[in-house]
């Protein structure tokens, strides 16, 4: 029987591992300085609130589109109150 082949080169992948390892033994030297450490909590800190603006914007918006669609909607729930009044009747 002939060997599936999915398409992973484990040559990529040895790479792959290589780069991710490299990066973190990277973040690791920059991370034991303390300086480096205070601006990497700075920048995860202005992240996390820049984030959090986004996301509060986002909901917002989900609200307002949310808010539209059920204003569209009573033409639909009339439909099927009188359809659901036909069914009783029969």
């Amino acid at each position: 029987m002939a060997q599936d082949n999915k398409g992973i080169n484990p040559l990529a992948t040895g790479v792959a591992g290589a780069v991710i390892g490299a990066a973190a033994a990277a973040a690791a030297i920059a991370l034991s300085d303390e300086k480096n450490r205070k601006k990497a909590e700075k920048i995860l800190s202005d992240l996390q609130r820049d984030g959090n603006k986004v996301f509060k914007e986002i909901t917002r918006m989900a609200l307002e589109l949310k808010d539209r669609g059920i204003k569209a909607l009573p033409q639909g729930k009339k439909t099927i109150k009188k359809a659901s009044s036909r069914k009783k009747r029969s």
